[in-house]
Order: C-alpha cells, then sequence, then structure tokens
C-alpha cells in the first residue's frame, strides 16, 4: 500500500541558493569601485584643470614679457632715430652719413625683434642699440667740428628755424581762416542753389494746368465720316477723349499739349508710335512714361475745352480702361471708362 501524501508539511528552505550575507559583500565590492574610480576622475581632472592653468599662465606671461619687449624695442629705436634725425640739414655730407647710421639702426631693430619673436635673449641686443646710437651721436659731433659748425652759426639757424615756424604758423593760420571762408561760402551757395531749385519746382508744379470732367466715348467710324456712340468693344474704332481746362493765373497764356496716356484692362498702355505716341518725363516721379496720343488747346488762363482722339485701327477689347492727362511733366488728371 503506498504512503499516502502529506500536504500539510511545511516547505523546506533550499539552503543551495545564495545566502544574504554574499549578495551584501557583492554589492559593497561594486560600491568601492565605483568610489575609486569616481575619486580617481576627480584627481584626474584637478591635476588636468591645474596644468591647463599653468600653461595659460605661463603663455600669458610670455605674451606680456614680449609685448613688453616689443615697446621698450620702439621706444629706444623712436628716440634713437629722433636723435639723429635732429642733426640733419647741416650740409649733404654729414645727411648721407646720417641716413646710413638710420639704416644700420633699423637692420638691428628688425634683428633685436626676431629674436623677441623667437623667445631669444635680446637685452643685450637693446643695449647694444643705445650704445650704437650714441656712438654715431658722437661721430656726428666730431664731423660737426672738422667742418667747422660754430655753436653760434647753430643758435642763428635755430632763430631761423623758429622765425620761420612762426612765419609757417601765422600762414597756416591765415590759410585755415581762408579756407573756412570759403567753405561757408560754398554751403550758402549750396544751400541757396537748393531752395531756389525747391522754389522753382514748386513753381514748375504750379504752372502745370490742371483738367476736369473728363469725358471717353468710343465711337463706331462709318465709311462716309459719320460717326456714332458705342459701348461695346468690337464696335468701337475710335475713342475721343475731352475734357475741360482749370483757370491757372501762374502759367502764361499761349499753347498748350496735353499728353493723353490710355491704359488698357490689362495695365498696358495702347501706344503706337506712327500714331503720334512717344515717351514723356513724369517729374515728380522722376521716370518716363509712354503716352498714348496729345491734344492741344490756346490755353488764355481760363476753363478751355479740349478734345483728344485715338484711331488705332483695331478693335479694342472690352474692361475698364484708366485715363490720365499730363501737363508740363505732371498729372493733372484722371479717369476711366468702361468698353463692355
Amino acid at each position: 500500500m503506498s504512503t499516502p501524501t502529506n500536504y500539510n508539511q511545511p516547505n523546506t528552505p533550499d539552503y543551495g541558493t545564495s545566502p544574504d550575507g554574499s549578495n551584501q559583500k557583492r554589492m559593497t565590492t561594486i560600491m568601492g569601485v565605483a568610489i575609486a574610480v569616481l575619486l580617481g576622475l576627480c584627481v584626474y581632472l584637478l591635476v588636468s584643470k591645474y596644468r591647463t592653468s599653468s600653461r595659460l599662465e605661463a603663455t600669458s606671461m610670455e605674451l606680456t614679457e614680449q609685448k613688453e619687449a616689443f615697446t621698450e624695442l620702439d621706444l629706444k629705436y623712436n628716440e634713437a632715430v629722433t636723435q639723429l634725425e635732429q642733426q640733419k640739414g647741416i650740409n649733404a655730407e654729414l645727411d648721407a652719413k646720417i641716413n646710413q647710421q638710420l639704416a644700420d639702426l633699423e637692420n638691428q631693430k628688425n634683428q633685436i625683434a626676431g629674436l623677441i619673436r623667437d623667445k631669444k635673449d635680446y637685452k643685450g641686443a637693446i643695449s647694444r642699440l643705445e650704445r650704437q646710437k650714441n656712438e654715431y651721436l658722437a661721430e656726428i659731433e666730431d664731423l660737426k667740428q672738422q667742418v667747422g659748425i660754430l655753436t653760434e652759426n647753430n643758435q642763428q639757424l635755430t632763430s631761423q628755424n623758429q622765425e620761420l615756424s612762426t612765419n609757417l604758423a601765422s600762414t597756416q593760420t591765415q590759410l585755415q581762416e581762408e579756407s573756412t571762408a570759403k567753405a561757408a561760402l560754398i554751403s550758402e551757395k549750396t544751400t541757396l542753389e537748393s531752395e531756389r531749385n525747391q522754389l522753382s519746382k514748386k513753381v514748375d508744379i504750379a504752372s502745370a494746368i490742371r483738367v476736369k470732367n473728363i469725358t471717353t466715348k468710343g465711337v463706331d467710324v462709318r465709311s462716309n465720316g459719320k460717326e456714332r456712340s458705342k459701348t461695346r468693344a468690337k464696335k468701337v474704332d475710335k475713342l475721343n477723349i475731352c475734357f475741360t481746362t482749370e483757370a491757372n493765373e501762374v502759367t502764361p497764356a499761349g499753347e498748350e499739349v496735353f499728353y493723353i496716356r490710355i491704359v488698357d484692362p490689362t495695365g498696358a498702355p495702347l501706344a503706337i508710335e506712327s500714331l503720334g505716341s512717344g515717351v514723356a518725363n513724369n517729374k515728380r516721379a522722376e521716370e518716363e512714361y509712354r503716352y498714348t496720343t496729345t491734344a492741344s488747346c490756346n490755353y488764355s488762363n481760363g476753363e478751355t475745352d479740349v478734345c483728344g482722339a485715338w484711331q488705332p485701327g483695331q478693335n479694342f477689347v472690352k474692361g475698364k480702361y484708366a485715363i490720365e492727362i499730363y501737363n508740363k511733366g505732371y498729372l493733372v488728371g484722371t479717369s476711366s471708362f468702361n468698353l463692355k
């Protein structure tokens, strides 16, 4: 007989698995390694930053020293050039000698500059430049004594130089005053010309004769020459444009020409040169415009009826047309009409 299974017995723990103590040791080891790595990384970053800072500081010091060296070199060289230049003007022989000395000093300066750029010892070279300058000055003094240049003559030349400088300063002041006065006159002339041009433009604008009551009629021209009013585009052969001039007391009486510009529904101006079309200048817009035809009248400073016509010998298109009328280069009236 088989032994019955006891389902009420408690489960026996499996001591073959890893105990909690082993897991804790493993976690401790991992944390220790991580902390060691972090500490090592921090030490590396600190050392790297210190080294970089040291290199930057060293480079900055080198640049500062190099800048100071170039400044010292320029100071010594310019001082030497000034002292030698002051010795010129006595005679041609001495001037030639000084020019040679200046060339030698420039060569020395260039050599010292090369030492500074190469970060080599340059202080001894600058000292030699100073000594060389003093030797040149002493040599010049000897030459002056050899040619018999006396202190009295030198003082006389200095006095003359001062007098010339005074005269030159006085002349320069006078020229400056004359130049200032001339500039003021030119400025005043420019202002007057600008005002005159503006006034002239205003008068020109005022002299343009404005127009009113602009009417445009489409007509059908019969074979016998008679005209009949039409509004359908395909029936229209000719356009009659009429308007009335306004009174204008500025412009003198006489013949006046009005430029009529017809713009079709597409925005293109109607123009055929053989029928009197052309190009004129729009003074206000400062650009050219193409006009269709012209109309003229004998103007007597009052209202005058004027008419112009356009018969291109071809069909018109239906739509809205624009009329622009110009006089003396200015737009003096606008209108529009429709052809069905």
